[in-house]
């Protein structure tokens, strides 16, 4: 899991402090160095390193920025700031290898050589464990922050020791009278800072140009396998390491209301955020699934559920069957308004089983179950005596183990006797098994001389 924007923008600044105080030091040392023995190279290192020094306060600049939190203004946060300062120390090191390359011309006009000393060449020397520890300082924590600025300073800091050992040689050149390779490898230098920062321009333009920033594919299986998602599609991002936005299209089951809808959108992107890092944001669009991405059952089932919201009515226990000859048998409940008369009653159940045949003719019978909707939430129910729940456990045991009747509960709801039982199964257990096992229960506690009016069991797994 990567930081907090704040924790993580709050470590990139103590480590762009850190590297600007070496890259001071280096410079002054660098600068000073090539001015009093003349030497070209030197001096377009030290050139080199001043970059890195104003790429530093470029990036502390950047990064205050980057850290503000998202507002009306800026609705998706500040953190192309940080893409901006990146784009400016390219930008830079282009400027510093220009200056640079003007000089090594005018030294191949003029013909002039350095006078180095073996003073000089140590002092040169020192440079090579600052710039190091630079480099893998601030390549660590870019990764592990994700952050823009840190790799492209990196990068750029990559290039010094390159550099740096091209100078010595060219030091080591000049001393031995070969004054032409001082030239030689300051192009060299020139070469290595314009790589560098095409290679920064090119990183900070993917960002500036929307280019894909976490591939579909993981995201699409992310999403696909959240609960819910039928078909995953449209999969787009954009932004920057750490900081990307996703969006998406969600084909759910055409049936399922607002709130549900909303729920599975929740879920994806709590998913989609939790697994990659580098997405701070995502945005779900619902869809219902298209008729020809469902089952016969599933389209059966949407159509019936359809034409039952359409006359105000609750349906729930649907079975559909099939016989060889294609045809269908549909038993269900209706749930009717309690206040409804007998009569008015039928001829809703009448009406409703006429659409379902206007869109299912292969629909041979359909038996409807009439019963009242609830008005409201039943109030809370009082237990019995112990002696009912014991009752229900004695023909529990026909069925089960002691050991997996984890609760068993009776309770008197507006003058009725109700059952909650929950037993414990092997996790391993079909689903078909379970069901069948917890039917064959409620059918015999119903069937019993108790007097339950309802019985609910439920099966679960043993928990770990």
């Amino acid at each position: 899991m990567s930081l907090p924007a704040g924790e993580a923008y709050g470590e990139v600044r103590r480590v762009l402090w850190a590297v600007l105080a070496a890259n001071l030091a280096v410079t002054a040392l660098k600068i000073g160095l090539g001015v009093t023995t003349g030497a070209l190279s030197v001096v377009a290192d030290g050139f080199h390193s001043m970059v890195d020094s104003s790429s530093n306060l470029i990036g502390l600049a950047a990064i205050r920025l980057a850290a503000r939190p998202a507002d009306e203004q800026h609705p998706y946060g500040y953190q192309r700031y940080e893409t901006l300062g990146a784009l400016a120390i390219g930008a830079m090191m282009l400027a510093a290898a220009y200056e640079i390359g003007r000089a090594i011309f005018e030294r191949i006009l003029t013909g002039a050589a350095p006078e180095i000393s073996t003073f000089a060449v140590g002092l040169m020397l020192l440079t090579l464990p600052a710039n190091g520890l630079v480099v893998i300082l601030e390549t660590r924590a870019g990764r592990r922050l994700g952050s823009e600025i840190l790799l492209a300073d990196a990068r750029h800091t990559t290039t010094d020791l390159f550099v740096t050992f091209s100078v010595l040689a060219s030091l080591i050149g000049v001393r031995l009278g070969w004054g032409w390779l001082d030239a030689v490898v300051a192009g060299g230098v020139v070469i290595l800072i314009v790589r560098a920062a095409f290679g920064i321009l090119r990183d900070t333009s993917d960002t500036l140009t929307d280019k894909m920033a976490v591939d579909p594919q993981r995201v699409e299986a992310i999403a696909a396998g959240s609960p819910g998602v039928r078909y995953v599609h449209r999969v787009r991002s954009r932004g920057a390491a750490g900081a990307a936005f996703v969006d998406l299209h969600v084909k759910v089951d055409p049936t399922m209301n607002t709130a549900q809808a909303h729920a599975v959108a929740s879920e994806v992107e709590r998913r989609l955020k939790e697994e990659l890092a580098e997405v701070s944001d995502a945005l779900v669009h619902i869809e219902p699934a298209a008729r020809q991405q469902l089952t016969n059952w599933e389209r059966m089932a949407v159509d019936l559920r359809g034409i039952a919201d359409g006359l105000g009515l609750g349906l729930h226990d649907l079975h559909i069957h099939t016989d060889l000859n294609g045809r269908y048998t549909i038993e269900l409940h209706l749930e009717i308004r309690g206040a409804t008369s007998l009569g008015a009653a039928h001829a809703l159940a009448d009406n409703f089983e006429s659409r379902v045949r206007e869109h299912w003719p292969e629909a041979e019978r359909i038996l409807t179950h009439l019963e009242p909707m609830p008005e409201g939430v039943l109030p809370p129910g009082e237990e019995v005596d112990e002696s009912m729940a014991d009752a229900v456990r004695t023909l529990l045991l026909r069925h089960v183990a002691a050991g997996q009747i984890a609760e068993c509960r009776v309770d008197s709801v507006a003058g009725h006797l109700q059952a909650a039982v929950t037993l414990t199964l092997p996790a391993e257990t079909s689903l078909t098994d379970a069901h069948g096992l917890t039917e064959r229960i409620e059918t015999h506690l119903l069937a019993s001389d108790l007097d339950l009016t309802r019985v609910t069991v439920h099966a679960e797994p043993p928990s770990e």
